[in-house]
């Protein structure tokens, strides 16, 4: 996993899968009021652990955008209501 910071913002790029040990990764680095940006371009799962983040970021108000994202987890996003 790459990451950086731009201006307010926490901007990664996942490198193989978004599971449960990239989720723990992304809430330790992930700042308070910060914005969250993940490509997924060259990302080949994505388990529950993530959408359930991706989930709760939205609880919270969180803003974050999802790059490159795979159609099934775009599908899986709609059902739930979370904004990509």
């Amino acid at each position: 996993m790459k990451w950086e910071r731009e201006k307010g913002k926490l901007k990664v790029e996942l490198l193989g899968d978004f599971n449960y040990e990239r989720v723990l990764k992304l809430r330790e680095l992930l700042k308070e009021n910060e914005e969250l940006e993940i490509d997924l371009k060259n990302c080949r799962f994505v388990d529950t652990e993530a959408v359930d983040f991706l989930y709760n970021l939205k609880l919270r108000g969180r803003r974050y955008w999802l790059l490159n994202r795979p159609g099934l987890l775009e599908k899986v996003c709609q059902i739930l209501g979370v904004e990509l």
